[in-house]
């Protein structure tokens, strides 16, 4: 179901939980909910903060989520690995925050990224395989906050779920109430639009103005 990532997030929510530390928190045992809040904090402080760009939001998304989790960990079957099921839940609660907030629109208003060209849309799978990811631009960089600062909400959002989260094309789509392509394209469109700046920032350090 979830696409194989090798990023440090993608790695924090696939730790082991032992099954009688999930069993103990769904039976209201405190002491094993703040071994999972030791566990799984940083990825969802993490997470919240790629989303929403701001480190106040993020502590109270994080606190939001664990206590929707204290609520609903009864519902989790082990169907599925703890910190993925996990980081499903806060990535809703991510997404709630930013709907009422008004920052998440029902259509992309960014006129950058509208599908103005069906073509693109269609054909933009086959082009990707070449294409950096964010993670490259990342470690060039040092400084992802910079990357994406520039970003619409509703870009980011798609940016950081499918190249930090590792969320499949499919999965984003169902997420945000769109199609697979929809996030096929503003990926695309995104680490096109960042290469670009990493580029241009890279020969202003290498010939700066006014250089002899």
């Amino acid at each position: 179901m979830y696409s194989q990532s090798s990023t440090i997030q993608y790695q924090r929510f696939q730790q082991t939980v032992p099954e009688e530390l999930v069993c103990r928190a769904q039976n209201g045992d405190m002491a094993a909910h703040s071994e999972l809040y030791k566990m799984f904090s940083p990825a969802i402080y993490t997470l919240a903060n790629g989303i929403c760009r701001d480190p106040h939001c993020a502590e109270d998304l994080l606190q939001s989520v664990f206590l929707k989790l204290f609520d609903k960990i009864g519902t989790f079957g082990f169907r599925a690995p703890f910190g993925m099921w996990l980081r499903q839940l806060a990535v809703n609660e991510c997404l709630m925050y930013l709907r009422k907030q008004k920052k998440y629109a029902d259509t992309l208003s960014t006129d950058e990224y509208e599908f103005t060209n069906v073509h693109e849309t269609q054909t933009v799978g086959k082009e990707t395989s070449d294409q950096a990811s964010l993670v490259d631009l990342f470690s060039n960089q040092h400084d992802l906050a910079k990357l994406l600062g520039g970003l619409s909400d509703e870009v980011r959002t798609v940016l950081w779920l499918k190249e930090i989260e590792g969320y499949t094309h499919d999965e984003i789509g169902i997420m945000v109430n769109k199609s697979p392509s929809y996030s096929k394209s503003i990926t695309h469109r995104a680490l096109k639009a960042l290469a670009k700046k990493v580029t241009a920032r890279a020969d202003q350090m290498t010939n700066p103005i006014g250089a002899v």
